[in-house]
């Protein structure tokens, strides 16, 4: 389990975690000896985070693992403030704690010069023979199983929102899937650094129904198969009815069609 980030107490100074089973892993990614090693696969870049796929050595397991950097070039930003991957570690341990399935933490930790960031880093096992939902988009005869898939997530999205949290990044790209041995449809949660408690109010729906809305809208559902959805989320969380409206062939959820729970917190 990823431990909670609060108790990392420096933030002056650099730091790092990692699982007891990964510390040799560890020791060859940091081997100043031997820089290559960090060298992988660039599978995502922006100007401030870079995600590489790095296969490690037989002897040190033989499996992949995704090392994502935050390259720090804000001089205020992190000052004295937990990074992203700090935050990132955080959302991990938040909706694992909350039975929902998540790639595995292996390690994580913040590089400063006198309290400044100046980079800090994420370490999961990478899940293999793993899609996001984005391949949907590129097989729609699948459509079955993107709903299975939508069902299952929506409801851990409901359990989420009941317990108080908001995910922030509810996109597709950030919802893996698979089948297992069995054939069963599998879900894995990634990229959670935007999870947050949020508190009550107006405030909370909004956030509730952004996170609704980058969820489904990506999708073109048709009303049958959306009123499912909302279906399936009220049995865990009674909070906002959800209708479409067609603008430019976008789907939206409004604020305005909210049941009478929501008007009585």
């Amino acid at each position: 389990m990823t431990p909670q980030t609060t108790a990392i107490r420096s933030l002056i100074s650099s730091w790092h975690w990692n699982r007891e089973d990964f510390d040799k892993q560890w020791s060859y990614l940091s081997c100043q000896q031997n820089p290559d090693n960090k060298q992988g696969e660039t599978i995502w870049k922006t100007s401030f985070k870079d995600v590489q796929l790095i296969q490690l050595p037989e002897e040190l397991g033989g499996y992949r693992i995704a090392l994502k950097t935050y390259a720090e070039k804000r001089f205020f930003r992190y000052l004295l403030r937990p990074s992203l991957a700090c935050r990132e570690a955080e959302g991990f341990r938040v909706i694992e704690s909350l039975g929902i399935p998540v790639a595995q933490v292996l390690a994580f930790g913040e590089k400063r010069t006198v309290s400044r960031l100046q980079e800090a880093y994420f370490i999961t096992k990478f899940e293999e023979g793993t899609e996001t939902l984005l391949w949907f988009d590129k097989h729609p005869e699948e459509k079955d199983n993107l709903m299975k898939l939508l069902v299952e997530n929506i409801r851990y999205l409901a359990q989420m929102h009941a317990a108080g949290y908001v995910h922030g990044g509810a996109h597709p790209r950030n919802f893996l899937w698979k089948k297992n041995a069995d054939g069963v449809l599998q879900s894995i949660w990634i990229d959670l650094a935007s999870v947050r408690r949020t508190p009550g109010g107006r405030r909370y729906w909004k956030y509730i129904l952004t996170d609704l809305s980058d969820f489904a809208e990506r999708f073109k559902l048709d009303q049958e198969n959306l009123d499912l959805l909302m279906a399936e989320y009220r049995k865990i969380h009674n909070i906002p009815t959800a209708f479409r409206l067609r603008h430019d062939h976008s789907y939206k959820f409004a604020e305005a069609y909210r049941c009478d729970t929501v008007q009585s917190v």
